[in-house]
C-alpha cells in the first residue's frame, strides 16, 4: 500500500509541474520610453511650479535625479479613486529600493479642499502637489487621469496611459530592475 501511495503522490507533484509550466507568463505591456517630437527622450521638468498640498514647503525639485512614481489623477475621479490604494501600495513596496512616490492631482477647478478629502479618504501617505499653473497636464498628459509615470534618475521616463494588469506588469518590470 505504501508503494501505491508514493506512485500516486509522485504522479501527483508530475502533474501538477506539468500543468505549471503550461501556464501562460504575465502579459505586460511595451511601454517605450517618452519621446518629444524629435524622437529624443524626453525628459521631466522638475523646476515645474507645483503647490505642495500634503505639505506645503515641499518643492517638486528636491524629487530630481532619483527613481520616481507620479500618480497624475483627479480627487473627484471614480478611476483615480479605483486605482490609487494599489498605486500607493507598488509605491510603499519599492520605497526600499530607493524609488519614491508621490501624486499630482489636476488643475483648474479643483480646490486644495477636494485634494484634502481625497488625501483623509484614501490614506495618502505620500507627498501631493497640486498643478494648480496647469502646466504638468498638457507636457506630460495625454487628457485623461489616472496617468503613471516611472520617472528615472536621468529625468527620462514611463508613461502609463492604462493601469491594467499589463501595464503594472511592465511597470513592476521597469521597478525590479532599479531594485537590482
Amino acid at each position: 500500500m505504501r508503494f501505491a501511495t508514493r506512485i500516486l503522490a509522485f504522479l501527483t507533484i508530475a502533474a501538477s509541474a506539468t500543468f505549471a509550466q503550461l501556464a501562460p507568463e504575465p502579459q505586460s505591456a511595451d511601454v517605450p520610453l517618452m519621446q518629444d517630437s524629435t524622437g529624443s527622450p524626453m525628459k521631466m521638468d522638475f523646476s515645474l511650479p507645483l503647490s505642495g498640498v500634503s505639505d506645503p514647503g515641499i518643492l517638486f525639485s528636491h524629487f530630481a535625479k532619483r527613481p520616481l512614481i507620479v500618480y497624475y489623477f483627479s480627487p473627484k475621479c471614480p478611476h483615480c479613486q479605483k486605482h490609487f490604494p494599489e498605486v500607493q501600495g507598488v509605491m510603499k513596496e519599492y520605497e526600499s529600493a530607493g524609488v519614491t512616490g508621490i501624486a499630482i492631482a489636476i488643475g483648474g477647478n479643483i480646490k486644495k479642499n477636494d485634494i484634502r478629502m481625497f488625501i483623509d479618504q484614501f490614506k495618502v501617505v505620500i507627498p501631493v502637489f497640486q498643478d494648480g499653473s496647469q502646466k504638468f497636464g498638457p507636457i506630460y498628459g495625454n487628457g485623461y487621469v489616472p496617468v503613471l509615470y516611472l520617472v528615472q534618475p536621468d529625468g527620462t521616463f514611463y508613461r502609463y496611459e492604462s493601469l491594467d494588469e499589463a501595464h503594472m506588469n511592465h511597470l513592476r518590470t521597469m521597478l525590479n530592475k532599479i531594485k537590482k
